[in-house]
């Protein structure tokens, strides 16, 4: 039975109130609002996320300036190179001007041949001119030397109205006028250790051996072919930038290779005066083209321009080389190159310097191709000899030169 007189027990277990789940997740709530307790799950991958994408930014951003800074760089640097690049091929017809004599105007074209120089081309253009088959990368020095590109431009003027006064000059003698008078040997050049160093200078100009006259060097070399090593001969010498002659003593040295043959030690050139007193007058228009590689080309454009008839045999014909006094063709640069401009004008015909060498003349033809015909001379004669080959009229420069001198031919 029951003790009513009882109060009932406490059972300890009860000694805290209970709390519904509701209640518990309002707490946990309150909890994360004021910074107490881990983040919910979803929290902690979003803020990965937005790490994640501005580190992406960044990166993109870094990689995108560096890449415009070398694209900048690239055209801003420019390289210490020189790029031959195919020219252009000029008719030379409306550059000769003839006054005081009948001209011939002529169906086929003498075309003068010209390289273009690429100075210090950018870093991007250099590195597309190393695939182009059709140019030529050459270190500044090997082009300039010790000039400036304007000192270089300056002297290549020079050099192109030199080569016309002498392509003009020699037309002429071959047309049979007196053109070009000789009158002693240049010094081009002193061979290191020969019996001349010490003894001549650059520029020098030797007048005489032994008392006897020296006008060419055809002359100074067939009097030191009588000589023999050991020999003392006395030269008479015009100093480079003086009037005055004096004699220079040396003792022949021996050639190399050859113990009995005497050997001085030079690069003879023949030099000359151009006589201008004809009664006619022939001038050259090159405009701002320099060099001296036009020569013989303007030769034959003389020539062509003073007698009737089609030198050429109407064809278009491309020449490059350099023209000397005596008639002989120089060897030149760019070549190769001229050659590429002369396939790419659709040309069939190219005369070339004999003195390029046979492995150049070999890269002359390969850059020309199977559609070009390169023909090497040595000399003048030898360019209308190939000229006659074409079908040229080479038979009016011999009327004309026989006419001229009242040659009957008999």
């Amino acid at each position: 039975m029951t003790d009513s007189n009882h109060e009932p027990r406490e059972d300890p277990t009860d000694s805290a109130p209970q709390r519904t789940g509701s209640a518990a997740e309002s707490i946990a709530a309150e909890g994360a609002a004021v910074g107490v307790g881990p983040p919910p799950a979803s929290a902690s991958a979003d803020q990965f996320g937005r790490i994640q994408r501005r580190n992406f930014r960044l990166a993109g951003t870094v990689v995108g300036v560096l890449l415009a800074a070398v694209i900048i760089g690239g055209f801003t640097y420019h390289t210490p190179y020189v790029a031959l690049v195919p020219g252009s091929a000029r008719d030379t017809e409306p550059l000769v001007v003839v006054s005081g004599a009948d001209d011939f105007p002529s169906e086929g074209e003498v075309l003068f041949t010209t390289v273009r120089f690429k100075t210090r081309p950018n870093l991007w253009s250099y590195l597309w001119l190393t695939t182009d088959d059709d140019a030529q990368i050459l270190p500044e020095e090997v082009i300039f030397g010790d000039q400036t590109p304007d000192e270089n431009r300056e002297a290549n003027l020079q050099a192109m109205n030199d080569s016309k006064s002498t392509a003009v000059a020699v037309a002429l003698e071959q047309l049979g006028y007196d053109a070009i008078t000789p009158n002693g040997v240049f010094v081009a050049q002193v061979v290191a250790g020969s019996a001349a160093e010490g003894r001549l200078e650059v520029g020098d100009v030797i007048l005489s051996i032994d008392g006897v006259s020296i006008l060419t060097d055809i002359d100074l070399v067939e009097t030191l072919k009588t000589k023999s090593p050991g020999d003392k001969i006395v030269l008479g010498v015009q100093a480079f930038g003086s009037s005055d002659v004096s004699d220079v003593s040396i003792v022949l040295g021996e050639r190399d290779g050859d113990a009995t043959s005497a050997f001085l030690g030079v690069q003879p050139q023949t030099r000359v005066e151009f006589v201008s007193d004809h009664p006619f007058m022939v001038d050259i228009d090159s405009g701002s083209v320099g060099g001296p590689s036009a020569g013989l080309a303007f030769t034959l454009a003389v020539l062509d321009q003073l007698t009737p008839g089609e030198l050429t045999g109407g064809a278009r014909v491309a020449v490059t080389g350099t023209m000397s006094p005596d008639g002989r063709v120089g060897s030149v640069g760019g070549v190769p190159q001229k050659a590429a401009a002369v396939r790419d004008l659709g040309i069939k015909f190219f005369i070339v310097p004999k003195a390029l060498g046979e492995e150049t003349i070999a890269v002359v033809r390969e850059r020309a191709g199977d559609d070009v015909q390169v023909v090497p001379v040595a000399d003048l004669d030898e360019a209308l000899a190939a000229l006659e080959a074409l079908g040229g009229d080479t038979q009016a420069i011999n009327e004309f030169a026989a006419a001229h001198l009242g040659d009957t031919g008999e």
